[in-house]
């Protein structure tokens, strides 16, 4: 997907498009359309999923985004974009329910049998 910004094409880990959602003349999926995206922290790309990624997703006005750290064992939830920073934060911890419910996605996420790193 391309998103707002200069050689911001990326290929999140896992998105969740909207229902009815279409894609573009080239084959794309609009970042428009994008209700959610998670991405899970390698030590190769932990500076662009907490850096480059996480300020294009909120540029791109991306409701939900969720990092998965193997690293320090937590989950970090962004939402509410807005004017291209995520101004809701929340954490938690691997072996705790990682809560979506008041999201768009109305759902909890189970982080027990998470990997660590």
């Amino acid at each position: 997907m391309d998103f707002p910004g200069h050689l911001n094409g990326f290929c999140p880990d896992v998105a969740k498009i909207r229902d009815g959602a279409e894609q573009d003349d080239r084959g794309l999926w609009r970042y428009e359309d994008v209700e959610f995206i998670a991405e899970v922290i390698s030590q190769q790309t932990a500076v662009n999923d907490y850096g480059p990624k996480k300020d294009a997703y909120a540029q791109a006005g991306v409701p939900v985004y969720l990092i998965a750290d193997p690293y320090v064992g937590k989950c970090r939830l962004f939402t509410h974009p807005k004017d291209g920073e995520y101004l809701v934060e929340t954490c938690t911890s691997y072996g705790t329910e990682a809560d979506l419910t008041t999201t768009g996605l109305r759902l909890t996420l189970p982080t027990g049998k998470f990997a660590r790193g």
